[in-house]
């Protein structure tokens, strides 16, 4: 093997490390933007399901009966 092979070889090896590196971050950036979106979407539903309980039922929670 000549030297320029062996440079070849190891620019390649580079390459295909700094590619994987590179893919690597774009997924965890990927992955922490779901994860974002499925707190919100979690969020969201929270909410609705509250509104909703509140307009079938809106007099429950509405008084406290003290006297006994």
């Amino acid at each position: 093997m000549d030297t320029n092979a062996i440079a070849g070889m190891a620019m390649g090896m580079k390459a295909a490390s700094l590619q994987q590196a590179v893919s690597t971050g774009v997924l965890k950036m990927q992955m922490d933007s779901t994860e974002q979106s499925a707190q919100a979407l979690v969020k969201m539903m929270n909410v609705n399901t509250q509104i909703m309980e509140k307009s079938v039922n809106p007099y429950l929670g509405a008084s406290v009966d003290i006297l006994a």
